[in-house]
């Protein structure tokens, strides 16, 4: 049930992060460093919240759902916010092997 939530707002959320990331790369004449330290970046932050709230409008409804299930709002961002937290292990990890 949760797994449903979180691929849901992160289907928005990696949009935005690689759109973000993009304009990073651009702006910054074409720097892989760039596009990867603003896609990490905004997909913790910027990116995330976009997500929650294009979640909100579209689907609104479904919070009924998922409130039914026994998930409130805030618990299912919570999770979701802490579902992401692996990732950025993962990230950091091998930022810190490869050296950038």
């Amino acid at each position: 049930m949760l797994l449903h939530y979180f691929r849901s707002t992160q289907r928005f959320n990696i949009l935005f992060s690689v759109v973000t990331g993009v304009f990073a790369y651009v702006g910054a004449e074409r720097s892989i460093l760039a596009f990867l330290n603003t896609f990490w970046c905004s997909l913790f932050t910027g990116g995330f919240l976009l997500s929650l709230f294009f979640y909100e409008l579209r689907y609104k409804r479904q919070y009924y759902f998922y409130y039914n299930k026994g998930y409130s709002k805030l618990r299912l961002i919570t999770l979701t916010y802490l579902m992401l937290l692996p990732l950025l292990a993962v990230y950091m990890i091998a930022k810190k092997i490869i050296g950038l």
